[in-house]
């Protein structure tokens, strides 16, 4: 038997619904932290069980939607007018890459593997280190990136140049990429002697190694402990 019941509150729901994220505004997209996330998803939740769920009281759900709705609007205007406030509900970017080299201490902080930094890197079209001048995480989790000049300015010859292949990366965190040598038909004993010829005294000493297109190996090694870092 058809429920009116059952209309009348996803018809409030959704109303509801739409007038509280016109109030929250466009950040809840534009700007997508992944406490916006949370926030989004709990509300959806929220919203979802006062129409599904019989045993929920509408108004029940319609207190928590408010909650979750009302409060953010709330942090935002207070960040905007106390900078302490600001800095307390609001995180701040991350340096993870400075002149080709990759900040250590700013992965750690962020929960970041080299591997992860690289992804991030490779998303935004970016294959080669040592071309980074600076990489910023952003709170978004966005990673913006500045080439250095000498890699963003693009000359005639190099226009009418082969394609060459996109730079591999050979080491990450002490660790060998033994699927990319085999697959680049290169050894282990090549690689190693490549390390020792850049003062590469052991394998753990290299936070990244990386194949460049022009056949030479880039060398970031770790500038803490070794042995806290691995």
């Amino acid at each position: 038997m058809y429920d009116s019941g059952f209309f009348i509150k996803a018809l409030l729901s959704f109303l509801y619904l739409f007038l509280l994220t016109r109030l929250m505004g466009k950040k809840q997209v534009a700007q997508l932290t992944y406490f916006d996330y949370i926030v989004g998803i709990t509300i959806g939740n929220f919203t979802a069980s006062m129409v599904i769920e019989p045993e929920i009281r509408p108004v029940n759900a319609l207190v928590a939607v408010s909650v979750w709705g009302l409060l953010p609007v709330l942090q935002s205007a207070l960040s905007r007018k106390n900078l302490m406030l600001r800095r307390v509900f609001e995180s701040k970017p991350a340096i993870l890459i400075e002149n080709g080299k990759l900040r250590e201490e700013e992965m750690r902080k962020e929960n970041l593997t080299v591997h992860n930094v690289m992804v991030l890197l490779r998303k935004g079209g970016n294959f080669k280190l040592d071309d980074i001048q600076l990489a910023v995480l952003e709170t978004t989790g966005d990673l913006s990136v500045l080439k250095k000049k000498s890699a963003s300015n693009a000359t005639v010859n190099d226009l009418h140049s082969k394609p060459q292949r996109e730079p591999r990366v050979l080491v990450i965190e002490g660790h060998i990429m033994d699927g990319t040598l085999k697959e680049l038909q290169l050894t282990r004993d090549w690689l190693l002697k490549e390390l020792e010829k850049q003062g590469v005294k052991h394998l753990k000493e290299v936070l990244l190694a990386q194949l460049q297109s022009d056949g030479t190996l880039y060398i970031d090694q770790w500038s803490g402990i070794i042995e806290d870092a691995l």
